[in-house]
């Protein structure tokens, strides 16, 4: 009997060793820390019972020894009475020893479940680190295509040759962005645009970069004829044949770019504007006038309207906007747009405050953070202010 007390204090010396290493090893599995205190406080009063019954059974086995005879039990003891003692000592014996079984076997499962956890654990390690490896690697091919994406823009030296003074405030959602611009000087006209392509990212920038190679393509044939209509509907015409490669046309229809462009003639100071969905704002003092584009993507679209061109009054001092929709899109916590009507009274007061390009950008800047109020950046900006000399 003694012998099976040890053996008790044995199981409750390995259950407690396994639950130290189990919490120890497993720290970070919620789950199984709660499922582990639960089975604690099973076995825990399982072995207390265990126990009691073990005092008890001993006690009484000690009591039987002290009183028997060399071979013959007390006479109080004898016949059926002690028989009936030695069967309920058994019995007590095999039930015990089947908790005691019990207890083993729920031991080893809750081991195996450890082993079984961390072995996942090792695993989900592993795939985090592939999928490390992958995000750095795609992150880092992004990053060049950014660098390259900004070589095939026009520099900002080339903007401050035609211009008084410019602003380009340029802030793509992603690493890449859909919004462009662009700009090509050729003999006294200065052409001048800014372009919103379908979506963001990775696909708005090769759409970006596509756009500026059409650009630059159709200004080959550029003549004194040459109006931003024209441009808009050879640009409208490339996109479609690129981009119609298939019958599919859902997907055509949602591929295109949204643009405001204009022809300056800085020997004549005389401007045209067309826009496909960008308009055009020009400031003269604090006053501001729009001019609307025609409600037409260049690309596919079921119902094609003309560009037109819109001919503009300029003179030294002016400034000409153009723009994209990210910032007038832009939600504040209160899921409210910043809205075109908003963007206009802006920029009247900030002509109001200052000339200078670099500050009129500051202050867009600003208030386009202090609108947000921390929100996340909904779509990629591009504001372009451009002073006529």
């Amino acid at each position: 009997m003694d012998f099976s007390l040890l053996n008790i204090i044995l199981v409750v010396i390995v259950v407690i060793a396994v639950a130290a290493y189990v919490v120890t090893n497993i720290r970070n599995k919620r789950y199984l820390l709660k499922a582990t205190r639960r089975l604690d406080s099973k076995y825990t009063s399982l072995l207390s019972k265990a126990e009691s019954e073990n005092r008890r059974l001993t006690a009484l086995y000690n009591d039987l020894k002290a009183k028997s005879t060399s071979n013959k039990l007390p006479e109080h003891t004898s016949g059926s009475f002690g028989i009936s003692h030695m069967e309920r000592i058994a019995a007590e014996q095999t039930k015990l020893e089947a908790q005691q079984s019990e207890l083993a076997e729920r031991n080893r499962q809750l081991w195996n479940m450890s082993l079984t956890i961390e072995k996942d654990r090792q695993n989900i390690q592993h795939l985090k680190e592939e999928i490390e490896l992958q995000h750095r690697s795609i992150t880092s091919s992004i990053r060049y295509a950014k660098q390259i994406q900004i070589a095939s823009l026009p520099p900002e030296e080339i903007l401050n040759e035609s211009f008084l003074d410019t602003f380009l405030l340029w802030r793509p959602r992603d690493i890449v962005s859909g919004d462009f611009y662009w700009m090509k000087r050729i003999s006294d006209n200065v052409i001048f645009t800014i372009g919103d392509c379908t979506g963001h990212g990775v696909p708005g920038g090769f759409l970006s970069m596509l756009g500026v190679a059409f650009l630059n393509d159709i200004c080959v044939d550029f003549t004194s004829e040459t109006t931003p209509a024209i441009i808009l509907e050879q640009l409208r015409n490339k996109v479609i044949t690129t981009l119609k490669h298939d019958d599919d046309q859902h997907l055509v229809q949602k591929d295109g770019i949204d643009m405001g462009i204009c022809i300056l003639n800085l020997t004549t100071n005389k401007m045209q504007f067309a826009g496909a969905n960008n308009g055009m704002y020009h400031m003269r003092g604090t006053q501001l006038t729009e001019y609307k584009p025609v409600h037409n993507p260049i690309g596919e679209y079921p119902r094609k309207i003309p560009f037109e061109n819109r001919d503009v009054d300029i003179t030294t001092g002016d400034y000409i906007y153009l723009f994209t929709d990210g910032f007038t899109d832009q939600l504040n916590l209160e899921n409210h747009k910043f809205t075109p009507r908003r963007l206009r009274m802006l920029l009247c007061d900030i002509n109001a405050k200052t000339k200078k390009a670099s500050e009129q950008a500051s202050i867009l800047r600003e208030e386009f953070d202090r609108w947000r109020q921390g929100n996340n950046q909904m779509d990629d900006i591009l504001i372009g202010g451009y002073c006529i000399k």
